[in-house]
């Protein structure tokens, strides 16, 4: 039933572009920035990363989300 459902539902898409486009940004700059030298930096960034992008899409402040998490 899910496979089928985007001809009837036009809120879902037919690709993942959107998600693939998201991650684009977060992967170059973990490339740039030499988080990908080594496993825990590279897991670290994506973590921190991936709660940030989270935040904004629910409409949250990223910042009051991150330090949230640190108490």
């Amino acid at each position: 039933m899910g496979l089928w459902r985007f001809p009837k539902d036009p809120d879902i898409s037919l690709t993942n572009n959107a998600a693939e486009q998201s991650l684009r940004t977060m992967v170059m700059a973990r490339k740039v920035s030499q988080c990908s030298k080594n496993a825990v930096g590279a897991q670290t960034y994506m973590r921190i990363k991936s709660t940030v992008e989270t935040a904004r899409l629910r409409g949250q402040d990223p910042v009051a989300v991150l330090t949230g998490l640190m108490r």
